[in-house]
């Protein structure tokens, strides 16, 4: 696996999903929308677009054959080496919060999709981004797992299993990504209408989301944890991408799983993991500067780690 994606052409890629990043912070910054429009955009994507849009994703994506185990085992094995890693590093880290430790886990291993299938529609082939989608698809359920477990481990409040199971059986990403892959493997086809109002919630989830992102990302050092911030995004944007790859080499998987677990594993961390973390007793300031960070940085790190391959 010697090839390397165009940088320029990758570059042209997020370009777009930046500005539409950038947009986010403007109106932010210039208060010309009222206090209550990003919480509520942020509250029909998470419950409405998104879910939709991973909804009709998924159902069309095909979960049979060997390219399904292929692609899971080159996305899950490196999610599951890197949460074990954070876990290992922060263990004897006892000046670090227990909070700030759970925004660690959720930094290193969860995906900001809104980013993945923005730029993975708009740089690789039909093909490819289809895997990208199938790839958060097979991951979304076990990292929100990931996520929640260590959120209530290292909350101010420990979480009991119900609640853990309740949080779990309410998310609407896992239960969107679910349902699509039970269609999927169901071969349930939904009214043309009713797919088309799906579809028509999923394209806005896009633009939605990635605005929602800008306007929550934060400038600020005030009570910044530099060595969490500088660790959470080696682990997610270096280390993540390069056990990826290696895996893949290890087991010989082709070329086209090698590209879509590669890129899947570089994206920067996820905005629904403040979100999360503000619910359920996490670090949300940490959280908001691993977003920010990651997000920023994974125009250089996502060229740069193809050269992993």
């Amino acid at each position: 696996m010697t090839a390397s994606w165009p940088n320029a052409k990758m570059l042209a890629s997020i370009v777009p999903v930046f500005l539409l990043i950038m947009l986010g912070v403007a109106i932010r910054q210039s208060r010309w929308m009222p206090d209550d429009f990003f919480p509520s955009v942020e509250k029909f994507s998470y419950f409405i677009a998104f879910p939709a849009l991973l909804f009709t994703g998924t159902s069309r994506l095909d979960f049979h054959g060997r390219l399904v185990g292929e692609l899971a085992l080159a996305t899950l094995l490196p999610t599951l080496v890197v949460a074990g890693i954070a876990l290992l590093l922060l263990l004897p880290w006892r000046a670090l919060p227990a909070a700030s430790r759970s925004s660690v886990v959720q930094g290193a291993i969860r995906p900001n999709s809104y980013f993945g299938i923005a730029v993975s529609a708009l740089f690789f082939p039909p093909q490819t981004a289809a895997l990208v989608m199938l790839a958060l698809a097979l991951c979304l359920p076990a990292v929100n797992l990931l996520s929640i477990l260590a959120l209530s481990w290292w909350s101010g409040s420990q979480a009991h299993l119900g609640k853990v199971a309740r949080t779990l059986a309410t998310n609407p990403i896992i239960l969107s990504t679910l349902a699509g892959i039970g269609a999927s493997l169901a071969g349930l086809a939904l009214p043309a209408p009713l797919m088309n109002t799906l579809d028509i919630l999923g394209k806005s989830a896009l633009a939605l989301g990635l605005v929602s992102v800008g306007s929550g990302l934060v400038f600020s050092l005030e009570g910044l944890r530099p060595a969490a911030l500088a660790l959470t995004s080696a682990l997610k944007l270096l280390l993540l991408p390069l056990v990826a790859y290696q895996v893949c080499a290890l087991f010989g998987l082709p070329e086209a799983v090698a590209l879509a677990a590669g890129f899947y594993c570089a994206l920067p961390t996820a905005p629904n993991a403040y979100i999360m973390a503000r619910q359920l007793g996490g670090d949300a300031r940490l959280m908001a500067s691993l977003i920010t960070m990651q997000t920023l940085l994974a125009a250089i790190t996502i060229p740069a780690t193809a050269c992993f391959r």
